[in-house]
C-alpha cells in the first residue's frame, strides 16, 4: 500500500494545499504584488498525494490591467523561482528558512525539486522546468516574456506535482519515473525522501520576479514642431495623409485641409489659432476652449502616427479623442488633451526616420501666415 504525503502551504488557515504565490518587483525589498502582472490563483492546492502520482495544476500569469491600459508599455519579461516555505509565513521567515531549510521546526520539508513548470508555448517565447531538479541551480528557473506586440497578453503554465516516495518504500519503477520526467535528474535515488519524514506536512513557495518591462519604439514630434517646419509637415500631410484629415466624430467633425496660399491652411490654423479667443477677438465658451486644446494635440497625434506609425493604445486614444471631441465634457475633452500631450512628447528625442528626409530649418513665420484662423472661429 502506497504511503500518503500530505502537501500544505500554510498560508490559508484550515487549508490543505500545496504552495502560496506571490508575484513581486526583483528590486523590491518586501514582497508586493507587481504592478505589471496578475498572478491567479494566488493558492494551489493538490491536497492529500501518494508516491509517484503526477498531479496537475493551472498557473496563470496575464498583464495587469494598469500595464493592459498603458500605451507606452509593451512587454514583460518574468521568471518563476522556488524558495523553501516558512511555517510562519514573514518576511523573517522566509530569509531564515532560505539559509536554514532543513530546520524543520520553523521551516516545511522542501516539495520544490519536485514541481514541474510547463509553458503553454502560445508563443513559444517561455522556458519550463521539468520536475526533479535541484531548485538552487539557475538552470531550474523558469522564465516567461508576455509581450501586447505579439498578442500574447497571457501564460497559461500547468504547475505539475511529481509525487516522491520515502527512501525504502518506492516502487520498482522509481528510476523510470524519474528520468522518464526528466532525463536529466541524474541519480534518481537522490530524489527520494528521508523516511522519518513520512506524515509530514511539505511545501514550497513558488515567487514570480518581474526581471524587466519594455517600452514601446516611439517617434514623435511636438506641435511646436510641426506647427513651424512648414514644408516638412505639409509633406508629411501630402504624402502620409492624402493631404486631409478629419476631426471629430458623428455630426460634429471638421475636415482639415493645407490649401496653398496666405489664409488658406486649415491644418497650421488648428494650430495658430488662439485657444480663448475668436478672431473677432469674442471669448470662446467652455467646450469650444477645451475642443480648441484637444484640437491642436489631436491634430498632432495623427500626424505623429502617420509619419513614423503609433502603438495600438494610441489609435484608441485617437478614436475616443475624436469622440469626445464631438460630444465630451469639457472635462473629458481636456483629459484626452493630457494624454496626447503626454504621448506628443513621449518620443522627440528619438531620430526622425532617414526614409522621411530632413525636416529643415523651422520657418514659423510662413506657417502663420498659412494659417486660416477663421475657420476654426467654429471648432
Amino acid at each position: 500500500m502506497k504511503s500518503k504525503l500530505w502537501i500544505l502551504s500554510g498560508i490559508a488557515l484550515g487549508a490543505i494545499v500545496l504552495l502560496s504565490l506571490r508575484a513581486f518587483n526583483v528590486s523590491a525589498t518586501n514582497v508586493t504584488i507587481d504592478i505589471n502582472l496578475s498572478v491567479s490563483p494566488n493558492i494551489i492546492s493538490y491536497q492529500t498525494v501518494f508516491p509517484q502520482e503526477v498531479l496537475f495544476k493551472p498557473l496563470n500569469i496575464n498583464l495587469s490591467n494598469s500595464f493592459l491600459q498603458s500605451w507606452k508599455h509593451d512587454d514583460v519579461e518574468y521568471r518563476i523561482v522556488q524558495k523553501p516555505k516558512p511555517r510562519i509565513d514573514n518576511s523573517t521567515e522566509r530569509a531564515y528558512c532560505a539559509a536554514h531549510p532543513l530546520d524543520y521546526s520553523r521551516c516545511y520539508p522542501s516539495l520544490c525539486p519536485f514541481l514541474s513548470k510547463t509553458p503553454d508555448g502560445q508563443p513559444a517565447n517561455d522556458t519550463g522546468v521539468p520536475a526533479f531538479h535541484n531548485p538552487s541551480d539557475p538552470g531550474s528557473i523558469a522564465t516567461g516574456r508576455i509581450a501586447k506586440s505579439d498578442n500574447d497578453l497571457s501564460d497559461n503554465w500547468v504547475i505539475d506535482l511529481h509525487v516522491p516516495c520515502f527512501r525504502g518504500q518506492c516502487a520498482q519503477d522509481w528510476n523510470n519515473f524519474v528520468l522518464q520526467s526528466n532525463p536529466n535528474a541524474g541519480d534518481p535515488a537522490q530524489y527520494q525522501l528521508d523516511p522519518a519524514l513520512e506524515h509530514q506536512v511539505f511545501g514550497c513557495d513558488l515567487k514570480i520576479e518581474v526581471t524587466g518591462v519594455s517600452y514601446f519604439h516611439v517617434v514623435t514630434r511636438t506641435q511646436g514642431f510641426w506647427k513651424t517646419h512648414t514644408q516638412f509637415t505639409s509633406d508629411v500631410f501630402t504624402n502620409k495623409l492624402g493631404g486631409t484629415m478629419t476631426v471629430g466624430a458623428g455630426g460634429h467633425t471638421r475636415t482639415i485641409t493645407n490649401l496653398p496660399g496666405n489664409g488658406q491652411s486649415r491644418l497650421f490654423g488648428a494650430w495658430y489659432s488662439s485657444i480663448p479667443k475668436k478672431t473677432n477677438n469674442q471669448n470662446r465658451n467652455s467646450i469650444d476652449k477645451a475642443r480648441m486644446q484637444l484640437l491642436q494635440q489631436l491634430v498632432t497625434a495623427k500626424i505623429n502616427c502617420a509619419a513614423f506609425t503609433c502603438p495600438p493604445g494610441i489609435q484608441s486614444i485617437i478614436v475616443l479623442a475624436d469622440a469626445a471631441y464631438a460630444t465630451g465634457t469639457s472635462g473629458q475633452i481636456l483629459g484626452y488633451a493630457g494624454q496626447l500631450d503626454n504621448y506628443n512628447n513621449f518620443g522627440d528625442a528619438n531620430p526622425i526616420p532617414p526614409e522621411l528626409g530632413p525636416p529643415g530649418s523651422a520657418t514659423p513665420a510662413q506657417s502663420q501666415a498659412r494659417a486660416n484662423k477663421v475657420f476654426w472661429n467654429t471648432p
